[in-house]
């Protein structure tokens, strides 16, 4: 193939120019508000390098010499130098290799980088795998090291090694615009031929390549054209690393699972070992099940019990958990799945718990096609405002995968009923949660989702046992109880003889006592990080988390004794019964509206002795036309003193009880059980 002309790759960080004679590719950086920098101040030629690793890294850095990619910097041809980049070795364990790499942060601090256009590996994977499945991937051998560095800037970039100054004449490992310098090349030469463009996705210098359009090998020498050496191609069906991930064909699918060895949790336990060794277990990966709810809180644990990044803790639980999670992985990892997504429809599965919100996209034949949770920061927040959030972000999820069909399965008969009301424009929202306005505009960001995106998205109510998400939205519940760490009361008692006896207080109190105590303490533990909810999901969270023998009792005990409860929500406290009808004639009005053979009437009935009932038409149930009936009934019969009513909207609105202040009236609003009660009370008269 000819070569062609490629023009010159002109950015806002840096510009790069092709040599069509020596097929070459040379960078240069553009200088932070156009002004370089007089002199670098870092006098620290290197890092200490591991003992394991030093031959390793010696030999690669004479590798680097022997090349010409590290050249003796002549100061009598570039000047004085103005820069010295720190060495350091940073050892790749899935590649087993180690790789000689550039502090580079002092100079990167004069050196733009608009970052916008970066590609992110979560999307990049995503249409890789959106790709086709005759596949191969096409890496660029030492992809930076063949981009040079224009000889002006080699005064910037300078390096010691063995006492000998040597300048760096490629890109470096650690400069900030050196991914966005590969991704324009790679770029500028697959827009050189149209249908190579097509069939390849790249990642800075991956290149994933549909062979149904073109062949890898057209591939390799198309960059070889332009310069740009690749390693031979490695087919997805033969077994391929893509992205970090192992893919192989298996029964005729290509299936990926995990490529890295996660190892043992680590010996010395601190918060950066913990984070560490999380990442390793999810990083990347598209589908982890119980693992992201498990490693995100190993996280948090490792936050809570270390003030420092280095901080050694040899807290129990963290300890406990770190090994429950590297043994369940042993048998059950959860990191496999169908690599190839194809078509436009999905099935999202939405769940939300008190610990955390999950969601599943799966392919309409029941194959997860990723997954993803989040840590609740704020427990007390609603259930259904969580589940909600789900719902957004399983929807979210979808449209990232280009879906046009969805069916969204959730375990809340709230969340259904909003968004299937929101879709089909059947009823308004009602809720008069605090969150009201939030939720409202949860609702209709979905509902213009779906419209601007033209998304086919139905709402489905399933079982709770049959939420696929449930699992990635939990975690064991023996990790929320918190260790009682307060030390159990001990008292002394010395008898006649002098002999001085040491008891517990489970000892001194009984037995009995000290367990009821300890269950009502963990009764209240729990309700208080539930968020404050009533007897019925205090009683579920702590039959769950503290004990199945929990029992209604000690539920409503706590409940009734919470001080925060008592200060919000008065139920727990019992009132003291009483009577409404009165002993003085046409004094208090019962009033309601109800419905007869197809037709609605206001019923007035006197809470006197007379029990004297009027019944009044009504075209509708509103509070214009009440009031209007009113107003008549009043101006015949006279006025009361107190109108009992029930809460239907009709009686709480501003109108009527601007018409009950021009009449002088006491209103009481009660029940509607209440009221029904009562007026069969004095119908059966």
């Amino acid at each position: 193939m000819a070569c062609q002309a490629v023009p010159t790759v002109n950015t806002s960080d840096f510009t790069v120019q092709f040599d069509t004679e020596k097929k070459t590719w040379t960078m240069a950086w553009k200088w932070r508000d156009g002004a370089e920098p007089t002199h670098l101040n870092n006098n620290v030629p290197g890092y200490a390098v591991p003992e394991e690793s030093r031959s390793e890294y010696e030999e690669e850095l004479k590798v680097w010499i022997e090349n010409g990619w590290l050249t003796p910097y002549e100061e009598d041809v570039h000047g004085p130098p103005r820069g010295l980049i720190p060495l350091m070795a940073v050892i790749q364990g899935n590649k087993s290799k180690v790789r000689p790499v550039m502090d580079y942060r002092e100079l990167n601090s004069y050196v733009p980088a608009h970052t916008s256009d970066a590609d992110v590996c979560a999307d990049t994977l995503r249409r890789w795998r959106r790709h086709g499945q005759n596949l191969a991937v096409v890496d660029l051998k030492r992809a930076y090291l063949q981009l040079r560095t224009d000889p002006s800037l080699w005064p910037f970039q300078t390096v010691m090694v063995d006492g000998t100054r040597y300048a760096l004449t490629r890109v470096g490992f650690g400069l900030n615009i050196a991914p966005l310098v590969m991704k324009a090349v790679v770029r500028a030469v697959l827009c050189q031929d149209a249908d190579i463009q097509r069939a390849t996705i790249p990642y800075v210098d991956d290149l994933c390549v549909n062979e149904d359009i073109v062949s890898a090998d057209r591939v390799v020498e198309h960059f070889a054209a332009y310069g740009l050496e690749c390693k031979p191609p490695e087919r997805a069906a033969d077994g391929a690393r893509m992205l970090g991930l192992r893919v192989r064909a298996v029964a005729g699918a290509l299936q990926w699972k995990r490529d890295n060895e996660v190892g043992e949790p680590p010996e010395v336990v601190t918060r950066r070992s913990v984070f560490s060794w999380c990442g390793r277990l999810v990083a990347h990966l598209p589908v982890c099940g119980w693992l992201r709810p498990a490693a995100a809180w190993l996280k948090r644990r490792a936050n809570a019990v270390t003030s420092g990044w280095d901080d050694v803790t040899r807290d129990p639980m963290l300890l406990d958990q770190l090994q429950y999670v590297a043994e369940r992985l042993v048998s059950d990892d959860p990191a496999r799945g169908r690599w190839s997504v194809q078509g436009e429809s999905a099935v999202i599965w939405t769940d939300a718990s008190s610990v955390a919100a999950g969601v599943v996209l799966e392919t309409p034949d029941g194959h997860t096609i990723e997954d993803a949770c989040w840590l609740r920061r704020d427990e007390t927040a609603h259930i259904n405002m969580a589940e909600l959030d789900a719902a957004l972000r399983g929807l979210n999820l979808a449209v990232a995968w280009n879906m046009n069909k969805v069916e969204l399965k959730t375990d809340s008969s709230t969340v259904y009923r909003w968004i299937s009301d929101a879709l089909n424009g059947r009823a308004r929202l009602r809720t008069k949660a605090q969150g009201e306005m939030l939720i409202r505009r949860r609702v209709d960001t979905i509902r213009q989702i779906v419209e601007e995106l033209h998304i086919e998205l139905t709402v489905t109510l399933v079982r709770s046992a049959e939420n696929k998400a449930d699992c990635i939205s939990r975690v064991p519940a023996a990790w929320l109880r918190e260790p009682d760490s307060s030390p159990e009361p001990v008292c002394a008692a010395a008898g006649a003889d002098g002999v001085t006896g040491v008891s517990t207080g489970s000892e001194a109190s009984g037995a009995d006592g000290g367990e009821a105590t300890s269950l009502h303490s963990a009764i209240r533990d729990v309700h208080a990080r539930a968020g404050h909810p009533g007897i019925r999901r205090t009683l579920y969270f702590s039959r769950r988390d503290v004990s199945p023998t929990v029992t209604r009792k000690d539920a409503r005990a706590v409940v009734t004794q919470c001080d925060v409860c008592r200060s919000i929500d008065p139920a727990p406290v019992k009132w003291r019964h009483g009577v409404l009808s009165v002993k003085e004639t046409w004094s208090r009005l019962a009033i309601d509206i109800t419905h007869f053979r197809g037709q609605l009437y206001l019923t007035a009935v006197d809470c006197g002795p007379s029990r004297f009932s009027l019944w009044r038409r009504l075209r509708r149930a509103d509070t214009a036309h009440v009031t209007e009936e009113l107003d008549q009934i009043f101006s015949e019969r006279g006025a009361v003193e107190e109108v009992l009513a029930d809460n239907d909207t009709a009686f709480r609105s501003r109108e009527f009880s601007a018409f009950m202040s021009s009449w002088g009236f006491l209103v009481m609003l009660e029940s509607v059980f209440r009221i029904q009660q009562f007026l069969e009370f004095l119908f059966n008269l």
